[in-house]
């Protein structure tokens, strides 16, 4: 028999609510319980304390939020968003003790505007739910439509009914926490560039992080080991197939430590090296519950250490070249400076010149090998700036030949040159003349006695080219490319010993690379000898883009 009165008339109803409304299912906010769970705990306590009704509220800001009960009165949860300050239950977080209430209208703790009277309770007994700090975070109280006196028993039953809320909000706190933790490790993981992949113990696949993901292309069907073991695009790093059994997160999986294995990874962006660390993951008492993997992508680093190799090594040679350049001069002027030395006092002075003047050509030698280094470390580094103007390549030309006249009829060597009446161009006519006089000199200095060495200009409207061909020894194939290197000597000028310090190409080649133009070596169609081809824009860029 249903004994709860009528709704008062002046109580605000949305719509008459059966004596027994089915429980809605909905979800408490996070730390609770389900709204099924929390109706039945509310049954159960009502039933203990042989009330006419239960509820259980959580603290939610400044409102009670009723997450569960039974047999509740019409109208009562509408009414639920009332302050906290005006309800029984508010009472009861405020002083911190359980509220025991024998009469609702002869009880002054209870607010003028408090629901339960508008309900007609008229009896009320809560206790305070706790989280597992101690803190009170909602009440499981009892009402009757009648004044009564609470029982002991009663109130142990809304007693435990709390107790057990608490516990209900002290799992929910735990798995809530585990979520949490859950969500920040995933976030962390999957904000990382390096690749994790991990495995249960059955060899499920729990975690590919983005990166890894990403990368690799990862198909929807890899969910376990096995198939990970088998699909994943990976070999040596000589490239060679990888046994899956031999995989790193399958080897963890079966109890091995992975360290600093380097392996080859097809990714999205093509090969790439990875270093893949594999750890086994065990609980306190060495149970296994897993695997990880991690996929550092090294092939920036490999290829900056093989370039600092590369560099050192270079450094090293450059420096014995330089040192044995250097040393050739010194020992020169060293040598001819002691005979001089050990010469008698009275020795005439014209028997000492030929000593001056072989000290002087090393010296000499040494001045300028010194002033190509500096000139070729500054045009390198791009701290020489090009003083460009309106010239004419033919003046240039005609310039530089005249500069090398004395060296060629020295070896009878037909110098002639063919050029327009004008090849005007942008460019910067000091470093221009240098340019081509080291390339004429370098053809005389490979051109045999008797030979002939031809210079000649030629272009159209927006390239002029410049084509110095000698009938020297000529350059096998394969040391063409390596013509331009600071300090390279061919076989031939070995063999030969024909002087020089290998810097004169190397310093025409940047000055063309300044002018925004191309040097490059070609045979000389069947005819023995070398063609050097330059080709220089006529109009440069803008000046920030010509000082490079």
């Amino acid at each position: 028999m249903d004994l709860r009165p009528a709704p008062d008339p002046g109580v605000l109803i949305d719509k008459l609510v059966p004596a027994n409304p089915a429980a809605p299912i909905m979800e408490m906010a996070p730390g609770g319980m389900s709204r099924t769970a929390a109706d039945r705990l509310a049954a159960l306590t009502e039933g203990g304390a042989r009330a006419a009704c239960a509820m259980i509220h959580l603290a939610e800001g400044g409102h009670m939020r009723l997450v569960g009960g039974h047999n509740l009165p019409p109208g009562f949860e509408p009414m639920q968003q009332v302050p906290m300050s005006s309800t029984l239950a508010g009472v009861l977080v405020r002083t911190g003790f359980p509220l025991v209430v024998s009469d609702v209208e002869a009880d002054d703790r209870v607010p003028a505007d408090a629901p339960v009277r508008a309900v007609g309770i008229r009896a009320y007994a809560g206790f305070p739910v706790r989280d597992p700090a101690g803190a009170i975070v909602g009440v499981c109280a009892v009402m009757d439509y009648q004044p009564r006196q609470w029982q002991p028993d009663e109130l142990t039953a809304v007693d435990n009914g709390a107790q057990a809320c608490t516990a209900f909000v002290a799992e929910q706190r735990a798995h809530e926490a585990e979520y949490q933790q859950r969500r920040f490790l995933d976030t962390m993981l999957d904000s990382l560039d390096t690749g994790v992949a991990a495995c249960a113990a059955d060899g499920h696949l729990v975690l590919v992080n983005r990166s890894l993901r990403e990368r690799l292309n990862l198909p929807a069907d890899v969910t376990d080991l096995d198939r990970w073991s088998t699909w994943l695009p990976i070999t040596t790093t000589d490239g060679e197939p990888v046994d899956p059994a031999q995989m790193p997160l399958g080897r963890a999986l079966h109890g091995t430590d992975v360290r600093g294995n380097e392996f080859a990874v097809q990714t999205r962006d093509g090969r790439r090296l990875m270093r893949i660390n594999a750890h086994p993951i065990t609980d306190h008492q060495g149970n296994r519950l897993g695997a990880v993997s991690v996929h550092h992508d090294i092939t920036d680093a490999h290829h900056a250490a093989h370039l600092q190799e590369m560099l050192s090594r270079a450094k090293d040679e450059y420096l014995n070249l330089v040192g044995h350049e250097l040393r050739t001069p010194v020992t020169i002027i060293v040598s001819y400076l002691e005979l001089m030395a050990e010469a008698e006092p009275d020795t005439r002075a014209a028997d000492l010149v030929p000593l001056i003047e072989a000290a002087r050509r090393g010296s000499e030698r040494l001045r300028r090998l010194v002033e190509a280094l500096l000139d070729l470390s500054a045009l390198d580094a791009g701290r020489t700036e090009l003083t460009v103007t309106d010239i004419d390549l033919v003046t240039v030309v005609n310039g530089a030949t005249c500069a090398n006249e004395a060296n060629a009829q020295a070896k009878s060597i037909s110098l002639t040159q063919t050029t327009p009446a004008r090849m005007p161009l942008q460019g910067d006519p000091r470093r221009l003349t240098q340019m081509v006089t080291a390339l004429v000199d370098n053809a005389i200095t490979y051109t045999p006695k008797g030979g002939a060495v031809s210079v000649t200009v030629s272009g159209d409207d927006t390239t002029a080219v410049i084509d110095v061909t000698d009938s020297g020894l000529g350059i096998p194939e394969h040391e063409r490319p390596h013509v331009f290197d600071r300090f390279y000597r061919g076989a031939v000028a070995t063999e030969l010993a024909i002087p020089g310090a290998g810097l004169g190409l190397p310093i025409a080649k940047l000055i063309a690379d300044r002018h925004h133009g191309t040097i490059t070596i070609k045979p000389s169609n069947g005819r023995p000898g070398t063609t050097t081809h330059v080709e220089l824009p006529r109009n440069l860029p803008t000046r920030g883009d010509t000082h490079r």
